[in-house]
């Protein structure tokens, strides 16, 4: 079962209105933050919410960019109130406008056959293809996955997290197309990791 996506509140920094403010749309515990220095556009991945016992992605509403300056909470998984600061934003650099434009144009600009759909990465880490470097990868070109089948690791310090396939955009079983991200490479949030069209 595929996690809601809920944007983020955001409003002016009081102490610097070029700088933008994150906030939490409602009580949980907040986890997966994105990197100091990472650039985020609409529909980025701003981390995770996880409140009565269910997990929400939360996302940077259309028409927002900035680049991580700052994050709030002081721990993983801190607990959060309706409306707290989770991270600033600062304004992105001029040479760094174009990749942000780019990102935020979502599906197009990631140059997607038609009749395929992504697989993204909803972390910012080192992708791996294989459980361990002398096992064969989890999958292959052609191969056809299920809802639920692993399909690679994203490692953030020392920690692994599978990549599963599934979600309410995509069909329950689909045929691997092409794998976009590199083994041992670093991916970002939301990269497309793997292009499938259904089986």
């Amino acid at each position: 079962m595929t996690r809601s996506r809920i944007d983020v509140i955001v409003s002016e920094d009081p102490e610097d209105r070029k700088d933008l403010l994150l906030g939490s749309p409602t009580v949980g515990r907040f986890s997966s933050a994105p990197m100091v220095g990472e650039v985020l556009v609409g529909g980025s991945r701003v981390g995770c919410l996880t409140s009565l016992g269910r997990s929400a992605d939360l996302v940077v509403p259309r028409g927002v960019t900035g680049r991580v300056a700052e994050l709030k909470p002081a721990t993983r998984n801190d607990p959060v109130e309706y409306g707290q600061d989770l991270l600033r934003l600062v304004p992105v650099e001029a040479s760094d406008e174009g990749d942000a434009v780019a990102a935020d144009t979502d599906d197009a600009a990631w140059d997607l056959p038609e009749g395929t759909l992504a697989v993204r990465s909803s972390i910012h880490g080192m992708f791996y293809h294989r459980p361990r470097p002398d096992e064969p990868p989890y999958v292959e070109i052609g191969q056809i996955v299920d809802q639920g089948t692993t399909l690679g690791l994203v490692e953030v310090m020392k920690c692994f997290s599978a990549v599963v396939y599934g979600g309410q955009d995509l069909p329950s079983r689909a045929e691997i197309v092409e794998v976009r991200a590199d083994e041992g490479a670093e991916v970002k949030t939301d990269q497309i990791l793997f292009v499938v069209r259904q089986a």
